[in-house]
């Protein structure tokens, strides 16, 4: 007999809540969605923290959810611990001993993408092996992870190992994003933050993103925040061939202007009302940069940051500590670049996910205003 936690919620809401819990690592998907009437019962890994969950749910969509606890009776045959499992034992009947299966995953559509250290040792199984990958995991293409390239994009270096076509997709809140898998990584930890900037409502202002990348930002503000426009800089030319082809395929390109370059150089000026800088650890080497984009009125600062939380400190001392010396910093910025007499603020404080142990991406809202 095994314990099942199930989070109960509108059934109208089921499937943008599951892929919220699936890039958070929370949905079970060895167990299906049931529906009864107008409620949906979404399962949810037993390891799960049931208060953290509904402060989270709370949070970042508005309405509270229920979390049942039931017995079940069998294996969870699909699960992703089982499948590899599976993956171990059929290697092993029909190839032999390969030691160096891998023992996670990421699946992109029909790819999967495993570690570095996976399946380096050539053997003449391989095709069989890979045969078998394919069957477990309902996928045509493996890809695997390399060494990151030490250039200044850091760019990944992944190898097909089955398959022509580095193109994948993934979908989130409603938006897709393409890349190409041996030039792009893909950033699954910012889901709630991409979510709450959807909520916002641009549609009278101009937004620069310092850090486009493929649109992880770009995207939910034209898509969903309906921002009247964008200016998306971003120094990685394969980023930008990314970013390009998901601004077309959303139907949003005509509301986006693409800068390829240092946002230090390409960057406008006195354009914006709001100005995202989504880079971590810091994003402090463009904190001028997205002063003086900002319209002479003013407008709104959205600065990533990891903060690492001290030991005689909670976490809100330590967000409020990085806060203020954030804010000092802004301050001095203003004054040096901005004309006129302006006040600062930090209107909000977001936690958007712990990115090591005691240490967390949090984003600082900023408000400046003309006195």
């Amino acid at each position: 007999m095994t314990v099942q936690k199930l989070l109960e919620v509108d059934k109208h809401e089921a499937q943008r809540l599951r892929k919220y819990l699936e890039t958070h690592n929370v949905y079970d998907s060895s167990q299906k969605i049931l529906i009864k009437n107008s409620s949906a019962r979404i399962p949810i890994k037993s390891e799960s923290d049931e208060d953290q969950l509904k402060e989270d749910i709370s949070k970042n969509f508005g309405y509270s959810v229920q979390i049942l606890v039931e017995e079940t009776r069998g294996e969870k045959l699909n699960s992703p611990k089982n499948k590899l499992d599976l993956l171990k034992k059929r290697v092993s009947e029909q190839c032999g001993d390969v030691k160096d299966l891998p023992e996670s995953y990421e699946i992109y559509g029909d790819l999967i993408l495993i570690p570095s250290n996976s399946l380096l040792a050539e053997s003449e199984q391989k095709e069989e092996v890979y045969d078998i990958i394919c069957d477990i995991f309902r996928v045509n293409r493996i890809a695997r992870k390399n060494a990151v390239v030490n250039d200044k994009f850091r760019s990944p270096r992944t190898d097909l190992l089955r398959g022509a076509e580095p193109w994948v997709h993934i979908v989130e809140n409603r938006i897709r994003y393409n890349f190409d898998v041996t030039k792009s990584m893909f950033c699954r930890g910012n889901i709630t933050e991409k979510m709450r900037v959807a909520k916002f409502d641009c549609s009278t202002e101009v937004v620069v993103d310092l850090f486009a990348g493929i649109g992880y930002f770009v995207l939910p503000y034209l898509v969903h925040a309906n921002a009247r426009h964008v200016y998306a800089c971003e120094w990685n030319p394969n980023s930008v061939e990314a970013l390009k082809v998901n601004l077309e395929d959303a139907g949003v390109a005509d509301r986006c202007t693409v800068l390829l370059g240092d946002n230090r150089e390409v960057a406008p000026s006195n354009v914006a009302d709001r100005v995202n800088l989504g880079l971590i650890p810091s994003s402090e080497i463009s904190w001028k940069t997205g002063v003086c984009a900002l319209k002479p009125s003013g407008g709104v600062l959205h600065i990533h940051s990891n903060v690492e939380v001290k030991s005689n400190q909670t976490k809100q001392e330590s967000f409020a500590t990085t806060g203020q010396h954030i804010l000092h910093c802004i301050q001095t910025l203003v004054k040096e670049h901005k004309e006129g007499d302006y006040c600062c603020e930090i209107v909000h404080t977001e936690c958007v996910k712990s990115y090591a142990p005691r240490i967390y991406h949090v984003v600082f809202d900023l408000k400046i205003s003309q006195k």
